[in-house]
């Protein structure tokens, strides 16, 4: 318990404790390993807000706390990330659809372009038969 904001009650104070057991380097490795693409929109929509306030600010967290500002920092990727994910997911999805509708494209030309030449072969045939008759 540390005194509070007016100098005469106490309030807990969990930072102390919080950097010995949270601030690790096993924290560092979640995050490293933390997986982003199945983030739910829910924690999104909860932590936007939080990164928005005054007292989130990088230079305040900076002031504070090079961790608080790490994290902030690392959130505010995360958040980066998902929105880009929405706009390139969708594309992604459309790009295989595309490849595919290629790859069967390219085949009908394929067996259209053998057909083709079976028919050259057989025309220059019969024209060079025509000739010699």
């Amino acid at each position: 318990m540390v005194t509070g904001p007016d100098g005469k009650t106490k309030v807990a104070d969990y930072w102390e404790p919080c950097k010995k057991s949270i601030l690790t380097a096993a924290l560092l490795k979640q995050l490293q390993t933390y997986p982003k693409d199945n983030i739910e929109e829910s924690m999104v929509e909860e932590i936007v807000p939080v990164l928005a306030l005054e007292d989130y600010s990088e230079a305040k967290l900076m002031n504070a706390s090079k961790a608080a500002f790490g994290i902030s920092k690392w959130c505010r990727a995360i958040i980066g990330y998902h929105g880009a994910m929405k706009v390139v997911v969708p594309k992604k999805i459309e790009l295989a659809a595309a490849k595919e509708s290629s790859a069967a494209a390219q085949k009908l030309y394929d067996a259209a372009k053998e057909k083709l030449a079976g028919v050259q072969a057989e025309m220059k045939k019969l024209v060079d038969e025509l000739e010699s008759t």
